[in-house]
């Protein structure tokens, strides 16, 4: 039989967790808003998410093909701009194309 844990050593660790995914989407959120601030006009209202890994993968989401071609082009002045707002290396710039959820 497992030792009984108490209800508050369950909430802190769910607070941790909780504190982590906070922390996850505060960056996620920072990260979008830095690749929309340097991409072209039309093209940064297609981007509807952006992560960058510890690895420097940068990964950017927007919601068609067409879009994301554009977007591939841009990577060139895209990587040193948002590594520099970000105070961050960014040594790879991946685009998916994923509906906007909803």
């Amino acid at each position: 039989m497992r030792k009984p844990i108490a209800v508050s050593e369950l909430l802190a660790q769910g607070k941790a967790k909780l504190e982590r995914l906070k922390s996850g989407a505060d960056a996620a959120e920072r990260t979008l808003c830095a690749v929309q601030q340097y991409l072209p006009g039309e093209s940064a209202a297609h981007v509807w998410g952006a992560s960058l890994d510890a690895d420097g993968v940068l990964t950017v989401v927007t919601d068609t093909g067409g879009w994301a071609t554009r977007i591939r082009y841009a990577v060139p002045e895209l990587m040193p701009a948002v590594a520099g707002k970000l105070s961050a290396a960014v040594v790879r710039v991946v685009v998916r194309v994923r509906p906007r959820p909803g």
